[in-house]
This record gives structure tokens, sequence and C-alpha cells, in this order.
């Protein structure tokens, strides 16, 4: 894998700016993250992203499980590191 492919994969691993794509109060499988990039500048990487979030209903109801997707801007350092994300 790529080493900017690498960093992605693992900033989306724990990226609480998920949270943004998805229902507040909400988790999501970590391995259901995939993602693709779409657009790369020296300090700025675009990328479309798919997971799926679970939903607690109710005890009655058990989970609901909704696949979510959107495009997140991720801001690199100097280093080529994800400083930042944003929900595009």
């Amino acid at each position: 894998m790529h080493d900017l492919e690498w960093k992605i994969a693992s900033y989306l691993q724990d990226c609480r700016d998920l949270a943004g794509l998805a229902n507040g109060g909400s988790c999501w499988h970590a391995d259901s993250i995939v993602f693709d990039i779409l657009e790369t500048r020296a300090r700025e990487v675009i990328i479309a992203v798919r997971f799926i979030e679970v939903l607690q209903k109710t005890p009655e109801s058990g989970v609901e499980q909704i696949d979510r997707y959107g495009r997140l801007r991720l801001e690199l350092d100097e280093f080529g590191d994800i400083s930042f994300a944003y929900v595009c």
C-alpha cells in the first residue's frame, strides 16, 4: 500500500470526523471503512469514504446498520501526516 494510502487508512480507523457523515451518538464498524483518493495537492487530499454506521434503536428493536458515504478534505502537515479533516 502506498504511504499516503496507509496514513489515510490508519487515520480513518480512529477518526472522529466521520461523525460529521453519520448521526450523532452512533458508532461505526472500523473494518467497513473504505475510501478512494479523489484529489491530491501539496498539503491537501480529498477522499470519498464509505462505512457502516451502527445505531442502537431500542432494546426491543435492536440495532440498525446504515451505509454512509461522503467526502473528507484532509489537511497534511509538512511531513505528509494528516493534521485535520473536514467534511466536504
